[in-house]
């Protein structure tokens, strides 16, 4: 149910579309591997989410899942693991927005999340245990989604997964 929710929250913020190019061409270094990264106009949800970056939030060793956008061809960036059991599996994601947070927020609380502000993220910064994290930086908004299997909470390491990459943004 809050999948379908989240997707509906995602559907009705992103009237856009994504050409999946990798921001390097527009001067920016990618995050295929981790390497030291610089924000570039544009750059894309994997130049903002980087493998080494998803492992520290998961604490595990992840690997790029298949993303084509769903039906809305979104600008998602997804790492996940899955252990032996079926239970045993986790997931990080960013999905990157033109749109402007103020905006996203307005849109999640008319669909009645409760949000709250979190300090020192981005330009500014909103989180839900439902919904996860939405940080806004100029006119464009990444959404930060991070669940496990005995994760109980993912606040704390959404905030500072969050810290460590919006800057790529």
């Amino acid at each position: 149910m809050r999948a379908a929710l989240l997707f509906l929250l995602l559907a009705g913020t992103a009237a856009f579309s994504n050409n999946n190019k990798p921001a390097a061409q527009d001067g920016g270094s990618t995050a295929e591997d981790g390497a030291a990264l610089t924000p570039a106009a544009g750059s894309k949800a994997c130049d903002v989410l980087a493998q080494a970056d998803a492992e520290k939030a998961l604490g595990r060793a992840v690997e790029k899942l298949d993303n084509q956008g769903g039906a809305v061809d979104q600008d998602i960036c997804q790492y996940g693991y899955q252990g032996e059991r079926l239970i045993d599996m986790g997931n990080v994601s960013v999905t990157v927005e033109p749109v402007d947070l103020a905006s996203v927020i307005e849109g999640a609380k008319a669909q009645g999340y409760v949000l709250e502000p979190v300090e020192g993220v981005g330009d500014a910064a909103w989180y839900s245990a439902d919904v996860g994290l939405y940080v806004g930086k100029g006119q464009r908004t990444a959404h930060y989604l991070l669940g496990a299997n005995g994760m109980s909470d993912p606040k704390t390491k959404l905030i500072a997964l969050a810290r460590d990459t919006v800057g790529r943004l």
